[in-house]
């Protein structure tokens, strides 16, 4: 699927006559309005891929195109949800568990809620649901390709997608087109998103010194997004956090009781959810006095993730904005690569499409359009001189595209290098 061609399939189509044969949810994620929108565009896409249905199985499309909205999905593994999905709404059916019927009956339109005692009788249910819509299996499409997953038991799963005999269609990609622009109501649940986010880290920021634990740090940040309207549900919070050339080449992992010291960088990732909808910031903090050559590298990683902010506008593609911050980088006299990943796409997901690469795949160099939510993040990894890793130099900006270029959500939070006090009181 060439994700241009997909998008311009769906532009424009609003769902207002679409008859979704809805019951009226008692607690809608969203209006039932968004939902027949929604709809709709799902199924001109697969109209066009020749597919009768689909069979969703993961939080985030389920979500999205059925209103379900339940803790439950925090403990998946043992209490799967099925959506079936075909082209005409009025036969879509929501498969869940009978302890959780009450929220699938309140939370979502779909006209059929059928629940299930053992999850050993949910490939029967699909088969029948299907074939009752009348899609054939070898038209029916799952989620399969990556950066989706089947979130079923194995066993059932393999049930499922073996329904036809053959080889089960791929429909990620296709889930991946209908959610990568967000619609006005997405964009204000990621708005607030992000002002949490944001004020969690300027609390995080102002109070970071010499002598702080990791986790305390944390513990700041994420108490502040908080109470600033980072929302419970089954999208944790979460802010990871390392600190000094000891901890560097574990970039990705939680803040540790390692304590902050002079001359550290300290790399700060994270975000959280308001309402479902993530949000992802990174911010450095240098401790006390560091080296020149560090702030160099600061500098010129917060140079890069500028200069894509500058080129981005609607028509755009992917490939032009990664290639845009390395060529930056290039000017400056550095010789590191950007990260073959310089950002992401996201909304329901951390990680949504696109994702800010040079593709091998030209289907996958979309141009982007207004209305698309980004992370920016070119990355700078130089080596030390006497070995391991100088440090992690990036700061990650969330951006809305618009119809002239983009407006930058994270904005509140400058991206610079923080200065934080040392152990003389710097």
């Amino acid at each position: 699927m060439n994700f241009d061609e997909a998008l311009e399939r769906i532009d424009g189509i609003d769902g207002a006559e679409l008859n979704l044969g809805e019951r009226q949810p008692v607690w809608p994620d969203f209006p039932v309005a968004d939902y027949r929108s929604r709809y709709a565009r799902m199924a001109a896409l697969m109209e066009w891929q020749n597919l009768d249905a689909l069979v969703l199985t993961q939080e985030e499309p389920v979500r999205y195109l059925s209103g379900y909205n339940s803790v439950i999905w925090a403990v998946g593994r043992w209490l799967p949800t099925v959506f079936v999905a075909p082209r005409d709404p009025r036969q879509a059916v929501l498969l869940a568990s009978q302890f959780d019927a009450g929220c699938a009956a309140g939370t979502s339109w779909a006209g059929t809620v059928d629940t299930y005692r053992d999850v050993g009788e949910l490939a029967g249910k699909v088969a029948g649901h299907l074939a009752a819509a009348g899609a054939r299996p070898e038209r029916t499409g799952f989620e399969l390709g990556t950066g989706s997953v089947m979130a079923l038991p194995k066993v059932v799963a393999d049930q499922v997608t073996a329904l036809g005999g053959q080889a089960p269609a791929d429909a990620s990609r296709l889930i991946s087109a209908l959610r990568m622009v967000k619609s006005p109501a997405e964009i204000d649940r990621i708005r607030r998103s992000v002002a949490a986010a944001t004020a969690g880290y300027q609390a995080g920021l102002g109070a970071a010194r010499a002598g702080m634990t990791e986790k305390e740090l944390v513990a700041i940040i994420g108490s502040a997004m908080h109470s600033h309207g980072t929302t419970a549900g089954t999208k944790p919070l979460f802010v990871n956090c390392v600190s000094g050339r000891v901890r560097y080449p574990l970039v990705d992992s939680p803040a540790s009781d390692n304590a902050l010291a002079d001359g550290d960088i300290v790399f700060v990732d994270g975000g959280g959810a308001c309402d479902g909808y993530v949000s992802d910031i990174l911010r450095l903090i240098a401790v006390g006095e560091i080296r020149p050559e560090d702030r160099r590298y600061a500098a010129v990683a917060a140079g890069a993730t500028q200069a894509m902010i500058d080129s981005l506008r609607p028509g755009v593609r992917i490939s032009q904005l990664i290639r845009t911050a390395a060529a930056h980088v290039a000017e400056a006299g550095l010789t590191e690569e950007v990260g073959s990943v310089a950002g992401h796409g996201i909304g329901l997901e951390l990680w949504e499409r696109p994702l800010i690469t040079e593709p091998d795949d030209p289907d996958d160099d979309v141009a982007v359009r207004p209305g698309m939510v980004l992370c920016l993040e070119p990355i700078l990894v130089p080596a030390h001189p006497g070995g391991g890793l100088a440090g992690i130099f990036v700061f990650e900006q969330q951006v809305l595209v618009t119809a002239v270029g983009c407006e930058v959500l994270s904005g509140d939070l400058p991206a610079r290098l923080h200065e934080a006090p040392g152990g003389r009181g710097e």
